[in-house]
C-alpha cells in the first residue's frame, strides 16, 4: 500500500507540473524611438518626457510562428493621469498592424512589473511598440522588457489525466494484491 502511495504521488507530481517557460530580455537599447523619448542610464532605459503625448519606442522581437507568447514589463509613471499603451503587430511587416494589448496602463509608484495579455505570433518576427500618453501626461519610464514563451498544453493533465492516472494506480494496486506482492 505504501508503494501504490508513494507511486501516486510522483504521478500526480507529473501531471501537475507546469512545462518551464523560456524567457528572452529585450535589450531596451535596440528600440526605435519617436516622438521625444530618449535613452537613459547608458541604453539601459527609456524615458518619456512629460507634456508630451504619442513618444514611442518599438522593438523587433524574435518569434516563432504559432506559439503564444506574454511580454513583462518594469517601469514607472509619475502621475495617475499618465498612462502607457502596449500594443503588438503580431504578423510582422504586412498588412495585419498594430492591435492593443490589454488596457492604458499606469504603472504607478516604484517601478513594477506587470505581465501583458498573451497573444500568438502570427509571423516570423514581431512589432512592439510601447506609447506613452494621457492628459496632463508626465515623464515615464520603461526600465525592463521580457517576452516569455507561453507553455502549451500538457499532454495527460487536467481532472481527465489525473482519473485516468487514479484508475492505472488502482488497478495496479489490485493486480499486485492478487500476486502477493
Amino acid at each position: 500500500m505504501r508503494h501504490t502511495l508513494a507511486t501516486f504521488g510522483v504521478a500526480f507530481g507529473l501531471l501537475a507540473m507546469p512545462a518551464p517557460a523560456g524567457a528572452v530580455t529585450i535589450d531596451l537599447g535596440q528600440a526605435i524611438l519617436a516622438g521625444g523619448a530618449s535613452f537613459i542610464g547608458g541604453d539601459s532605459k527609456i524615458k518619456f518626457v512629460a507634456q508630451v503625448t504619442g513618444e514611442s519606442a518599438t522593438f523587433i522581437l524574435p518569434s516563432t510562428p504559432g506559439q503564444e507568447y506574454s511580454i513583462q514589463v518594469t517601469g514607472h509613471n509619475d502621475s495617475s493621469t499618465s498612462f502607457f499603451q502596449f500594443l503588438i503587430d503580431a504578423d510582422g511587416p504586412g498588412p495585419g498592424g498594430f492591435v492593443q494589448l490589454g488596457s492604458n496602463l499606469n504603472f504607478r509608484d516604484g517601478f513594477p512589473t506587470l505581465t501583458l495579455p498573451t497573444f500568438t505570433d502570427l509571423g516570423t518576427s514581431d512589432f512592439f511598440r510601447i506609447v506613452s500618453g494621457g492628459t496632463g501626461n508626465t515623464a515615464g519610464q520603461i526600465t525592463g522588457l521580457s517576452l516569455f514563451a507561453v507553455p502549451g498544453a500538457i499532454v495527460g493533465a487536467g481532472l481527465p489525466g489525473l482519473l485516468a492516472a487514479c484508475v492505472a494506480l488502482m488497478l495496479f494496486a489490485r493486480r499486485r494484491q492478487r500476486r502477493g506482492c
